[in-house]
């Protein structure tokens, strides 16, 4: 496997990768606050853009988070994921995990 096949980046906070598909995934671990939570966005959203130039198509991204920070988000965070889900035209999947 070379460099390019998966992109990966990890804080304490959150652990954000794209698969050798292209699929990218984002797991919080922490509360973030809303301004990393649009920085992850558009570092994932480009990383992907670059990896499918040569095969366009619709950017995937899976979102996973414990279902009591995701009760925690602030309505701009929630209003937000919908936002990239409707309107950038990603593919977007939410997955609510049980801790």
């Amino acid at each position: 496997m070379n460099e390019m096949d998966v992109f990966v980046r990890k804080s304490a906070n959150y652990r954000i990768w794209v698969d050798e598909t292209g699929v990218g995934n984002i797991r919080i671990l922490k509360r973030i606050n809303f301004k990393t939570l649009v920085a992850i966005f558009e570092e994932m959203h480009s990383e992907i853009k670059k990896r499918i130039s040569g095969n366009p198509g619709k950017v995937h991204i899976i979102f996973y988070i414990s279902r009591s920070l995701h009760e925690e988000m602030s309505v701009n965070a929630k209003e937000f994921l919908g936002f990239c889900q409707s309107c950038m035209g990603i593919k977007f999947e939410l997955v609510l995990l049980e801790m």
